[in-house]
């Protein structure tokens, strides 16, 4: 049986580890000693993932070394902003395994999605991408889930259907690797605005109009680099923004809803969990002016994150834009 490595003891991490370990062997890596022990002798994530046991069949480990020497496949489930770290502390382990990417994110300093930075770091070519409407509790417990698996090597992308579809985890393929890592992105930033509506209770009408007019941005936004279009209307596109920005247990939404609150920082202090809406809303600023594509959604979210801007003023900003044509 083929041995994988499975990068990061998040709930996403933890989630995969569990559904995988039904089909082959899994090694989960926790970066901190301390807390692999936990995980080791509770087989329960109580920080991430509580309530649900891992099998005892996932070896938990704080070894990067003994995680990645011993696997023919890694996938990557850190959280966007430590992805390029610990790629090099991957690095003097790197055999030509073939990687999975399931972190979505942008990189904020540079602007690279995952798989340019995985590039970048050591030169892989061989991997793909996986990304969808993925909460981690629901695939964890088994609730029927799809995703996408884009490669650009198609046969890659299908090879890694085979390895883990399942009952309950239907994979389709994709070889559009930018947009499905765009789409990991940009839903998180739009996910922010959406609890934003929420908490100040503006109803359906807004909140529909806001999601579509988003994915319409989000599509206008990954073509103009180089992705697919179809790719915004599947599971990594609409599928993922509408789980993201409605899920009780979406962190972007509810940092939404803290936000319009007034009660931003509080949240943060009072999770451990990555909130990469944040950090994707830089990168996808820089972006926009780098290629000069209009994206007045994000950028409105954007403004009330880093510029404490006032919501509702935005929204009338959003509101009485120059009319045009859908």
């Amino acid at each position: 049986m083929e041995k994988i490595a499975v990068i990061g003891a998040g709930g996403w991490g933890t989630a995969l580890s569990i559904v995988f370990s039904k089909k082959t062997d899994v090694i989960l890596w926790e970066r901190f000693s301390e807390y692999a022990k936990i995980l080791s002798s509770t087989r329960e994530n109580l920080e991430f993932l509580p309530g649900i046991k891992i099998p005892e069949s996932v070896v938990i480990t704080n070894s990067i070394e003994d995680a990645c020497s011993n696997s023919k496949t890694i996938i990557m489930a850190v959280p966007s902003k430590y992805f390029r770290n610990v790629i090099i502390e991957i690095k003097p382990f790197y055999r030509k395994q073939e990687i999975l990417i399931a972190s979505k994110g942008i990189e904020p300093e540079t602007g690279m999605r995952m798989s340019e930075i995985l590039y970048n770091e050591i030169g892989c070519h061989n991997f793909a991408v996986i990304s969808g409407p993925t909460i981690a509790y629901e695939v964890a417990v088994g609730n029927p889930t799809a995703a996408v698996i884009a490669a650009r090597n198609i046969n890659l992308a299908r090879k890694f259907q085979e390895m883990f579809s399942s009952e309950k985890f239907r994979l389709y393929t994709s070889n559009d690797v930018c947009g499905v890592e765009i789409c990991g992105g940009y839903k998180n930033v739009l996910a922010i605005g959406s609890g934003i509506i929420d908490t100040l209770k503006l109803g359906d009408n807004t909140r529909a109009a806001y999601l579509t007019r988003g994915v319409h941005e989000m599509k206008n936004f990954g073509i103009t680099l180089g992705a697919k279009e179809k790719t915004f209307w599947g599971l990594a596109g609409i599928g993922d923004l509408i789980t993201t920005s409605i899920s009780p247990t979406s962190r972007n939404h509810r940092f939404g809803k803290a936000i319009a609150a007034g009660k931003g920082n509080e949240f943060l202090s009072s999770t451990k969990m990555i909130v990469e809406g944040i950090f994707a809303s830089k990168a996808i600023i820089k972006m926009s002016k780098e290629n000069n594509v209009e994206i007045p959604i994000a950028s409105a979210i954007y403004r009330i994150i880093h510029e404490h801007t006032s919501p509702m003023d935005e929204i009338r900003k959003l509101m009485t834009r120059q009319l045009k044509d859908e």
